[in-house]
């Protein structure tokens, strides 16, 4: 199980320390223009991991206004672990250990968690590429880390030019990270974010 976190959150961290080779390219939709036209977004994906920690995760997520909510499953399709992702917090469920991960937790032993931060995640699944340049150049001059991190466009269901994965790679640990989004769609239709909630507690 600690293999499962552990690419969860080398995932979500992954481009937290000094990037000095960084390719960006900026999403022609706007995040609030997403949420003025659609209540909900939902999809499918991979997390590809190699070095530190070897693996893959498929998901599905829920994302509805500023809340998103993930289910991981192992390749053999055993449910593993669930995050719950909101403006300020993290929360994740271990399924097959029972135990739970909180935000302040998550963040102590990964403290880099918070330049790629909880809004970056949601607008990342909705299809809009986070800005993180800002928060980039506040990193500690110190860490001298060569990293590597790139958004791809692809054509995806209906959309020509849609946010599809994002890589990231650390030339000095040899670690590498992909996220796969398979399928995303974006609707008008209301998504009961009690009822997965729910799903997290004991």
């Amino acid at each position: 199980m600690f293999k499962y976190i552990g690419i969860l959150l080398l995932t979500l961290i992954g481009c937290a320390t000094r990037i000095d080779n960084l390719v960006l390219m900026h999403s022609k939709k706007s995040y609030s223009g997403l949420l003025n036209q659609y209540k909900s977004s939902k999809g499918k994906g991979l997390i590809h991991s190699r070095g530190t920690v070897n693996g893959k995760l498929s998901f599905s997520y829920k994302s509805q206004g500023d809340s998103t909510f993930f289910q991981f499953s192992d390749m053999v399709g055993r449910k593993t672990l669930l995050m719950w992702i909101s403006p300020n917090t993290i929360t994740i469920r271990d399924l097959i250990n029972n135990k739970y991960y909180e935000n302040n937790q998550v963040v102590n032993i990964f403290p880099y968690l918070e330049i790629l931060g909880t809004k970056d995640i949601t607008k990342f699944v909705w299809g809009v590429e986070p800005d993180l340049k800002q928060k980039l150049k506040n990193i500690n001059k110190n860490l001298n880390n060569d990293m590597i991190l790139k958004f791809s466009y692809t054509k995806l269901n209906n959309e020509k030019n849609a946010l599809t994965s994002l890589d990231f790679s650390d030339r000095n640990s040899g670690n590498k990270l992909k996220i796969d989004i398979k399928k995303r769609e974006r609707g008008t239709e209301h998504i009961n974010m009690k009822k997965l909630w729910k799903m997290l507690e004991f």
